[in-house]
């Protein structure tokens, strides 16, 4: 099993420098045809999407890897996957796992092992878990208290994902509307493709059926807010509707019925899922990782995200800024990525 794991861990490496030809030959020479990749690749890229969201967040000098492969030469190195140096030069260490199920549990036996690892290099330990398409942290003597358990509906308000990482949790209020017109016979659009509908080539946003912003080619002047509120269309999908004007342009309505809470780096990671690479396929966290380590400038910050959700809050969207302890009140969590 440890044997698969490394071949499997070997092709997340270099897969995403890879044609599919290539990609399928090498699935091959690695005996991965039967290894159930789709379910297993995502595991591996949640390491990816956690050092993904520390780069966004902009609070670490220094991000290190560690590479659990060295472990196995000395028989009580547990290594962990992060070692994190903060800004204030604070150190932790950091377990990430995720789980599609209500529950994370870590053995005892594994749990002291990997604490023991970290108090020889003097670092506290963390645990920072993806339940349920919900990411929180928690430091290892939480998980103490816990039986070396957590419980998404129990735990999830006890997280310091938010004060430990510098993140911030985000109510968009709900009545947000979205008007999208595309057209399939056009030169001169927004340069927005959709796969069904053509070319973006006019964006309304309303709230509170107020206009809010509008895009078109001779009005750009929001051009980019389209893409840095990619996650509420994410949330509003579910409440799309598609009309077709003519034999060309389809308008597409998006609606908001309800509050929607989103941390910050959501923002960041939904670019990434809507970026085409040279391949015409959609990056994904571990491909992303390893474009922006050589193209840095073409990410979204921080900084663009809130100067654009002030923007929107100026014109009259009342976006607020949330706590645990207000999301305890309200009984209510992040949406999922």
């Amino acid at each position: 099993m440890s044997n698969d794991i490394e071949r499997l861990k070997a092709f997340h490496q270099v897969e995403s420098f890879l044609d599919e030809e290539t990609r399928t030959l090498l699935i091959e020479k690695l005996d991965l045809e039967n290894s159930n990749l789709e379910k297993r690749l995502p595991g591996l890229r949640i390491e990816d999407e956690f050092a993904l969201m520390l780069y966004f967040l902009n609070d670490c000098k220094h991000i290190i890897s560690l590479d659990e492969t060295t472990s196995v030469l000395t028989h009580e190195s547990y290594q962990s996957d992060y070692i994190i140096h903060f800004k204030n030069n604070e150190k932790i260490m950091i377990e990430v796992k995720s789980t599609q199920k209500e529950k994370y549990k870590i053995s005892k036996a594994n749990f002291d092992k990997r604490i023991n690892f970290a108090q020889d290099m003097g670092i506290e330990l963390y645990f920072a878990l993806k339940i349920k398409n919900h990411w929180s942290l928690y430091h290892s003597s939480y998980l103490i208290e816990r039986d070396y358990k957590i419980n998404y509906s129990d735990d999830f308000k006890n997280s310091i994902l938010c004060q430990k990482l510098n993140s911030k949790m985000l109510l968009i209020p709900k009545n947000i509307k979205a008007e999208s017109i595309y057209s399939k016979n056009t030169s001169n659009g927004l340069m927005v493709q959709h796969g069904e509908f053509g070319e973006l080539i006019s964006y309304k946003l309303f709230y509170n059926d107020k206009l809010i912003i509008e895009v078109t080619p001779e009005n750009k002047d929001n051009f980019y807010t389209i893409f840095i509120i990619e996650l509420w269309h994410d949330f509003m999908a579910d409440n799309l509707i598609a009309k077709q004007l003519n034999e060309f342009e389809t308008l597409v309505i998006e609606t908001s019925n309800e509050n929607f809470i989103n941390y910050d780096f959501q923002y960041f990671m939904s670019t990434i899922n809507h970026t085409i690479n040279s391949d015409d396929n959609r990056y994904n966290s571990t491909s992303f990782l390893k474009y922006i380590a050589t193209s840095k400038d073409i990410a979204l910050t921080k900084e663009m995200l809130f100067l654009t959700l002030n923007e929107l809050q100026e014109l009259g969207i009342p976006i607020i800024e949330l706590d645990n302890k207000t999301l305890e009140e309200e009984r209510v969590t992040p949406a999922s990525i």
